[in-house]
């Protein structure tokens, strides 16, 4: 339903929705999954941690949630262009140089380039 929610708000270009629907996409996996930490090593809170920082620093302004599998220590986080390099600079004093990745998402997704 969540997918089904942001598929809508992409192609209606709805970007209140489309933040939205990833922060409760973000905090359905925090709360239900709890994929954000390994039971095996509870001591390590890093993504939990990126996660309230970086909700901290957007102020609703934003989205983030936990990336990919989970465990490994990414999350994902859509920041307003004019925040991005003070965001940056704001995590890599948490968890060093180079630990914060900005991303450009193209127009059209993904398309075959070469046959």
């Amino acid at each position: 339903e969540r997918v089904e929610n942001l598929r809508k708000a992409l192609h209606s270009c709805d970007m209140d929705a489309f933040l939205e629907n990833i922060c409760l996409s973000g905090k359905s996996s925090f709360c239900y999954l709890q994929n954000v930490y390994s039971a095996h090593d509870v001591k390590n809170q890093s993504v939990s941690l990126a996660l309230m920082m970086s909700e901290q620093f957007q102020k609703g302004e934003g989205a983030c949630r936990v990336h990919g599998g989970g465990f490994a220590g990414t999350i994902q986080a859509f920041v307003k262009s004019e925040q991005v390099d003070d965001y940056k600079e704001n995590m890599e004093k948490l968890f060093g140089k180079d630990s914060c990745h900005i991303m450009y998402i193209r127009k059209y997704g993904g398309i075959c380039v070469i046959e």
